[in-house]
């Protein structure tokens, strides 16, 4: 399962520093966003769509990334409790 997580988080934090990298910001702008211009040819629908895939992959990254610290802790905080109660006795 930890391995699988692993994986998991190591794909999901290429994809999104993929989609990062690869978006073209050239139409990106506060006065194309702020119109409210109703064109056929308007192209805020593929910024919606990376916005919202980005906001997707950074919500798995964080919740993977709990999940990963949460399986380190029940591993290494035993061991680590314990040697620091022999090493203060």
């Amino acid at each position: 399962m930890y391995k699988l997580l692993l994986i998991l988080f190591i794909f999901v934090s290429l994809i999104l520093i993929s989609i990062i990298l690869f978006q073209d910001n050239d139409e990106i702008d506060i006065a194309s966003s702020s119109s409210n211009t109703k064109s056929p040819f308007n192209t805020n629908m593929s910024n919606k769509i990376l916005t919202r895939s980005i906001i997707f992959f950074a919500s798995l990254f964080f919740i993977i990334s709990l999940i990963i610290n949460n399986f380190n802790v029940k591993k290494y905080g035993k061991t680590y409790i314990t040697s620091y109660n022999i090493n203060k006795i």
